[in-house]
């Protein structure tokens, strides 16, 4: 009986989520993912950061431009490999009370990517952050669902929903995803100093007032 309820409030869930109306939208000429209605752009000297909230979670989606004194130069697969375990690294250091878990090497059509899962115990129960770090056209893209640990079984669906919906163009190739010259430090990735600072504040910053909102119930679930 609990399974068949279970698989009742997926089944109800799923179709709210597509209630919610979610629509496909280009970050860029390369880059599309599909968001609910009524998320918000904002950008500013090479940034952009998406905020969208869904039922149970919510999104921020981030793009940061390569920049000739923060990038390092990534010629081969290893030091892209190289760049994003910097990045995993970095969130390790800083989200001390945190823990990684799913940490995994995948790929996107023909690019490769990183997934991890982000946990941090605020006091009031586990929150989590599904994060997927993509380096591809002189930018890195980061692309997070949020959700607390008592909406776990609720927001699966939004969660699959968003990252099976990110979509890059099909001529995008492995060495799209390789620096140019001119817009980077010309150091390959050797250390976690050179990582743009802005990714990491995007992920462990820009989070608190989603939480302190839902937490004042202004934020709905």
């Amino acid at each position: 009986m609990k399974r068949i309820q279970l698989i009742l409030i997926i089944l109800f869930l799923t179709a709210t989520g597509y209630a919610q109306n979610w629509k496909p939208y280009k970050i860029d000429d390369s880059v599309q993912v599909s968001l609910p209605e009524g998320f918000t752009r904002k950008e500013a000297e090479g940034q952009v950061l998406i905020n969208a909230q869904g039922s149970f979670g919510n999104i921020l989606v981030t793009k940061l431009s390569d920049n000739p004194k923060s990038t390092p130069d990534i010629e081969k697969e290893k030091h892209l490999q190289k760049y994003y375990d910097d990045f995993v690294k970095k969130i390790r250091s800083s989200a001390k009370e945190g823990t990684i878990s799913e940490e995994r090497d995948t790929t996107l059509g023909n690019l490769m990517v990183k997934d991890l899962t982000l946990a941090v115990d605020s006091g009031s129960g586990k929150q989590f952050r599904n994060i997927r770090v993509m380096h591809v056209n002189s930018a890195t893209y980061t692309f997070q669902f949020l959700y607390r640990d008592i909406h776990r079984v609720y927001a699966a669906p939004e969660l699959t929903t968003f990252f099976n919906s990110i979509k890059i163009t099909p001529q995008a190739d492995l060495a799209s995803q390789f620096t140019n010259p001119e817009n980077t430090t010309g150091r390959t990735p050797g250390s976690i100093k050179y990582l743009p600072l802005w990714i990491i504040l995007g992920v462990l910053v820009l989070l608190a007032p989603y939480f302190i909102l839902r937490r004042r119930g202004h934020i709905q679930t």
